[in-house]
């Protein structure tokens, strides 16, 4: 039982914070994620697609794939290659 058991307000109110600095955490490791040298720049973009759950437009020109790349901390020519590889066929 938490230390909150006989006040129910009070132990719903704490797991709702708990709750909420967890999703806190969540999203800051996701923003971590999606800029991470450490990861490919096709790790990078599904990162950022996860965290605005959205997928990476088909057109070349979509004006949002400047974001993604700033937001990715990648280059737009990068993007449009994750881009050209999504939209080709696998062997």
């Amino acid at each position: 039982m938490t230390e909150y058991a006989d006040h129910p307000i009070l132990d719903h109110r704490a797991r709702l914070e708990r709750s909420q600095f967890e999703a806190a955490e969540r999203r800051e490791r996701a923003l971590i994620d999606q800029r991470s040298p450490d990861n490919t720049p096709e790790m990078r973009i599904r990162s950022w697609e996860k965290l605005h759950q959205l997928r990476l437009p088909k057109d070349p020109a979509h004006a949002i794939l400047r974001v993604v790349a700033q937001q990715t901390a990648l280059q737009l020519n990068e993007v449009l290659e994750v881009q050209k590889s999504r939209a080709t066929p696998a062997d």
